[in-house]
């Protein structure tokens, strides 16, 4: 079992990995488990996530409370007073509040597409 704590972290790997409050780069091991610290890339089979920010997570089960992420992917996420951009799973608990929802998407990608049609006609005359 690994634990960090207090630190800046380049790479952390192993079966069962602690970070609390601390910032790492790239973690990749069994179980890890982060409290109020920062992340850049996590993989994982099981990853507990409490006050925390991440860029990117993997991980087959996931649990993420208070936390502000990028990118969540995962089988079975749970989220619990978190924001993410971004989450692909099989199977989601909790309240979760995306930045990116589904109306939002297509909303965008037609407004592209109505101004890329603009801006060619305009580039025409």
């Amino acid at each position: 079992m690994s634990h960090e704590s207090g630190s800046v972290i380049t790479t952390v790997s192993g079966e069962s990995v602690e970070i609390d409050h601390s910032a790492v780069r790239s973690v990749d091991a069994e179980r890890v488990e982060l409290r109020q610290g920062a992340a850049q890339h996590v993989r994982a089979e099981s990853l507990e996530v409490t006050r925390s920010a991440l860029v990117s997570a993997r991980a087959t089960d996931v649990h993420i409370t208070d936390c502000a992420t990028a990118v969540v992917i995962g089988e079975h996420v749970r989220v619990k007073e978190s924001a993410t951009l971004l989450l692909i799973a099989r199977h989601v608990e909790g309240d979760v509040k995306s930045a990116i929802t589904l109306p939002a998407a297509f909303a965008f990608g037609l407004g592209l597409v109505v101004g890329i049609g603009i801006l060619r006609r305009l580039r025409r005359r």
